[in-house]
C-alpha cells in the first residue's frame, strides 16, 4: 500500500505542475506576462491536482477512506514535487526554449517602476529607486525559477494541509 502512495503521489506531481506550466504558457500565449498580474492565476489548477491525487488514491487505490496521516503525507509529496518540477519546467522555459518571455517581464517591471517612480522616490531616495532599477536587469530564468518554487511550495504547503484535512475519511468504527 505504501507503494500505491509513492506512486499515486508522484504521478500526481507530475500532473499537477505540467498543468500549471501549461497553463502558463497559455497566459504567454494569449499576450500576457505570465509573470506579472496573473501568476497566481494557476493555484486553482495546483490545488485541483493535490485533491485529484488524494481522491483517487482514497477512492480507487485505498477501499474509499484515507487516514489523516496518510491525507497529509500525500500532499505534501504532491506539493514538493509539482513545486519542484513546475520550477524546472520555468527555468528551462526562460532560459532554454523562449527567452522573450524573460525579456518581457524584465520590461514590464521597468515600465511600472517608471510609472510609480515618484511615489517611490517619496517612500525611499532617489538611490534606493535608482538601484532597484538597475536590479532589473540582473534577473535571471534561475531567480524566476527559484521565486516560482518558494512561491508555490510555500502556498501549496497551507493548500495541501486544509486539502489533506478535507479530503480525510476514516473507516467506521465496528463494535
Amino acid at each position: 500500500m505504501r507503494k500505491t502512495l509513492y506512486q499515486v503521489a508522484l504521478i500526481s506531481s507530475i500532473l499537477t505542475a505540467v498543468g500549471c506550466f501549461l497553463f502558463l504558457i497559455l497566459v504567454y500565449l494569449l499576450g500576457a506576462n505570465p509573470f506579472g498580474q496573473y501568476k497566481l492565476l494557476y493555484l486553482p489548477i495546483y490545488a485541483m491536482g493535490i485533491v485529484g491525487g488524494l481522491k483517487f488514491f482514497r477512492d480507487n487505490r485505498n477501499g474509499g477512506f484515507i487516514s489523516g496521516s496518510q491525507a497529509v503525507f500525500m500532499a505534501l509529496i504532491i506539493n514538493v514535487f509539482a513545486a519542484t518540477l513546475y520550477a524546472i519546467l520555468v527555468y528551462n522555459l526562460l532560459a532554454y526554449i523562449d527567452k522573450n518571455i524573460l525579456e518581457l517581464h524584465k520590461n514590464e517591471l521597468a515600465l511600472l517602476l517608471v510609472k510609480t517612480k515618484d511615489a517611490m522616490v517619496e517612500q525611499f531616495n532617489l538611490a534606493q529607486y535608482e538601484a532597484l532599477y538597475e536590479s532589473i536587469k540582473s534577473i535571471s530564468a534561475g531567480s524566476i525559477a527559484m521565486d516560482e518554487w518558494i512561491k508555490t511550495s510555500a502556498i501549496g504547503f497551507v493548500l495541501s494541509m486544509a486539502i489533506a484535512v478535507i479530503m480525510k475519511k476514516s473507516p467506521p468504527l465496528s463494535l
